[in-house]
């Protein structure tokens, strides 16, 4: 497949593209640096700001087949003070992928938000509503402007990220995921899964971390 991954320089994004090129698969990268993105075989790197950058998105974004994102938020609770983009590159990859035709987009959000929050304990929910209210509603806007743009849209829901080694589990029923951590490279096998997906609509899915 063509695949364009967004967040391709981070933790979760490179374990992403190496993922996917050992699939066999035809990665467009798009990143904000230059030499940022996993010097791979079959990975073509473009440059732009998914959140600020329509145009750029819209550039990469024909001829491919699927969208991965891999973004996350600098969380004000970890006292990153950087701004919030899921919603933002949200709405631009959208309006790209209608443009040009493009159906399918896997999106990873934390546990807890959208439909996952009705899963949660009472405390969590009281923590994503008040503590880390900001990146917890743009995590909400950001679903919502997914799932309501009549895609094929795969929504996954994880926990802490841990660089050990280890395979991950998905469950549709959304039930808390136990345990809770799971490895990037487990989550980046799971996202590249979606998107070699066949299935139309909306899927959600709650993934937990499994050993090796």
């Amino acid at each position: 497949m063509r695949l364009l991954i967004v967040g391709a320089s981070g933790g979760l994004g490179r374990q992403v593209v190496g993922r996917a090129v050992a699939r066999g698969h035809e990665v467009t990268a798009l990143v904000r640096r230059a030499g940022s993105a996993p010097a791979l075989p079959g990975v073509r790197e473009e440059h732009g700001a998914v959140g600020d950058d329509l145009a750029a998105v819209s550039g990469v974004m024909a001829g491919q087949e699927a969208v991965v994102s891999a973004l996350g938020n600098p969380l004000w609770v970890a006292g990153r003070r950087g701004p919030a983009v899921l919603a933002r590159a949200a709405a631009n990859l959208v309006t790209a992928m209608r443009l040009h035709g493009v159906r399918r987009i896997v999106l990873p959000l934390a546990w807890g938000s959208g439909r996952s929050r009705g899963h949660t304990s009472p405390p969590l929910r009281l923590l994503t509503r008040v503590v880390i209210r900001r990146d917890y509603r743009d995590f909400d806007t950001a679903e919502a402007i997914v799932t309501g743009a009549g895609l094929d849209a795969t929504i996954v829901y994880f926990g802490a990220l841990t660089d050990r080694p280890g395979a991950a589990r998905t469950d549709a029923s959304l039930r808390t995921p136990s345990p809770l951590a799971v490895s990037r490279t487990g989550l980046a096998a799971c996202l590249i899964d979606q998107a070699e997906s066949r299935a139309a609509g909306v899927t959600r899915l709650a993934v937990s971390g499994a050993a090796a």
